[in-house]
């Protein structure tokens, strides 16, 4: 030792060994440490020596790789106690939250706990190109990759065209840039993509990059698989939520517009004005949508011109276009519904659609309908509105409907004018044929008694006896003049009934007929008359004044 380190001695002040035990500890063929014992004075190992320093050796070998084992341990157990809360932490903030992108970042959080440094990244779906939505804050540190990723990757971007086919998670070790076509991801040594799938659809992609770590370990496997289940699950979740959320908002919907709707078809009932009829079919559409306008649009003299008009139409301009109208064969969104009589739902207008697009720039969504009267078309039924509305089925129906029950409101009150105005000239002529009866009958009456007088003047000038040839004439003349009279008196009764209320009561039809039959048979004795009567109902009328009736 003295001669290998001259100046040991002097360095250090201590003397050299004179003599030394060297024992390697080693477990499991693995160099733990070296136990070296240094003797002053000159020193022969005995075999009892060299046996016990052998054990001891071994054995703090033992208790070394012990000791290392239960560092590990701990080590496994700190981290997999990280995993854990970073999973509870994950789930609770999932339980509450329903926007998607908000969870995407919860997960973004959990893979930072759980693989320290890595990279996190969420794509969503935009047409042809998958575009990051949410990543790990370390991207910004790598501006030209960052710029890649918003721009977006292809779909037949192998990291990304994989799981699409497959629906499984892709492990990529050894990651290669240009086999993979990913440009700027030099940094990244393994790669892993989970695509997350919404009602067997996928919707978006999670992926995860690791710098340092050359392959994937089953656990790490494991713990990524976790994440992205734990991901797909909330947003499923989400989703549900959502759809029950407007499932509910579409229920309340339609309730409110049966309501609407049977407060409205109460409403139709009451009047036969069309404007009115209109102006409550309109109301009720603007209660059931969002802000926006209706307009009922009618043809006058070709052009489209606005017969009513309910909520303000966002831009004084178009206020004062609508006034002026517009001529037809120019608005397609009138022009179409007229022409095919179908709705015509737009969930996406485009303001170049109908008139200048500074005009109806405000408006997003329009549904145009015609209104059927008498199987034609009598108006459009338009409600543009302001902010963005995909019109569902729920929609499309309560518009139908309504519009379809104006329609027929309409028709009832053009019925009901029709009816008003034969009504009216029934009237009139029944006015003019009761004073056409009345003149007749009173005019009638003086030749009537002038036949009777001078039939009596005449017959009084004649000499006593007379011929029966003679007295039967002037007594057929007697009688044709008194059944002249009976009508007349009938022509008046007449006249005089229809001024008369009417007094509806059950009248047997039976005994009408028999008193009839029996007057008959009273004033036409020498008629032979064959009666045939089947069963007689009774019905509501008012009783004549007749006997018997």
């Amino acid at each position: 030792m003295a001669s290998a380190y001259p100046d040991l001695e002097t360095r250090t002040g201590g003397k050299a060994a004179v003599a030394s035990a060297v024992l390697p500890m080693v477990e499991g063929g693995q160099p733990l440490g070296v136990i070296v014992l240094d003797f002053r004075e000159p020193h022969d190992f005995t075999p009892d020596e060299r046996h016990f320093l052998r054990t001891l050796a071994a054995q703090c070998a033992v208790a070394l790789d012990r000791l290392r084992l239960s560092g590990d341990l701990e080590r496994q157990v700190q981290d997999r106690t990280a995993e854990l809360e970073a999973f509870v932490r994950f789930t609770e903030a999932a339980d509450g939250e329903t926007d998607v992108l908000a969870l995407a970042e919860r997960a973004v959080d959990v893979l930072g706990v759980l693989f320290p440094g890595c990279t996190g990244v969420y794509y969503t779906l935009e047409g042809s190109l998958w575009r990051v939505k949410v990543y790990t804050r370390d991207l910004e540190a790598q501006p030209e990759l960052l710029a890649s990723l918003k721009a977006g990757m292809p779909l037949n971007t192998p990291v990304f065209a994989q799981p699409m086919q497959t629906g499984e998670p892709v492990f990529v070790d050894g990651w290669d840039p240009e086999k993979e076509q990913f440009a700027h991801s030099e940094r990244y040594q393994t790669v892993a993509t989970f695509p997350l799938m919404v009602n067997g659809t996928i919707q978006a992609i999670f992926a995860l990059g690791l710098k340092d770590v050359p392959r994937w370990s089953a656990h790490s496997r494991a713990v990524f698989r976790s994440v992205g289940r734990s991901l797909r699950l909330a947003l499923e979740r989400t989703e549900t939520a959502r759809q029950l959320a407007a499932q509910n908002a579409e229920l309340l919907a339609r309730t409110q517009a049966l309501e609407g709707f049977a407060e409205l078809t109460q409403e139709l009932g009451l009047t036969t004005e069309p404007e009115i009829l209109i102006g409550r079919a309109m109301a009720l559409v603007r209660s059931l949508l969002p802000p926006g306008y209706v307009i009922f649009w009618q043809i006058v003299q070709g052009r489209w011109q606005a017969a009513a008009q309910l909520g303000d139409v966002g831009n004084p301009d178009l206020q004062a276009a609508i006034e002026g109208g517009f001529p037809v064969g120019q608005l397609p969104s009138l022009d179409l519904p007229y022409q095919t009589r179908e709705p015509l739902f737009q969930d996406h207008y485009d303001p170049a659609r109908d008139v200048a697009p500074e005009l109806v720039e405000h408006v997003s969504t329009v549904a145009t309908l015609p209104v059927l009267v008498n199987g034609q078309v009598s108006g459009i039924f338009n409600a543009p509105l302001f902010g963005p509305r995909r019109w569902s089925a729920a929609d499309q129906a309560v518009l139908k409907t309504t519009v379809h029950s104006l329609g027929l409101a309409l028709e009832r009150a053009e019925q009901a004018r029709q009816l008003t105005a034969q009504r009216d000239l029934l009237q009139a002529s029944n006015e003019e044929l009761e004073a056409f009866t009345y003149s007749v009958s009173h005019d009638l009456r003086t030749p009537v008694r002038h036949i009777i007088s001078f039939g009596d003047l005449l017959r009084r000038s004649l000499p006593e006896p007379l011929e029966d040839r003679t007295q039967r004439y002037f007594g057929i003349v007697s009688s044709a003049a008194a059944t002249l009279n009976t009508l007349i008196d009938g022509m008046l009764d007449v006249s005089r009934a229809s001024r008369q209320p009417l007094k509806a009561e059950q009248v047997d039809l039976d005994r009408v007929f028999q008193a009839a039959r029996q007057q008959v048979s009273v004033e036409q004795p020498q008629r032979q008359i064959d009666w045939q009567i089947g069963a007689l109902p009774s019905v509501r009328g008012t009783r004549g004044c007749c006997a018997g009736w």
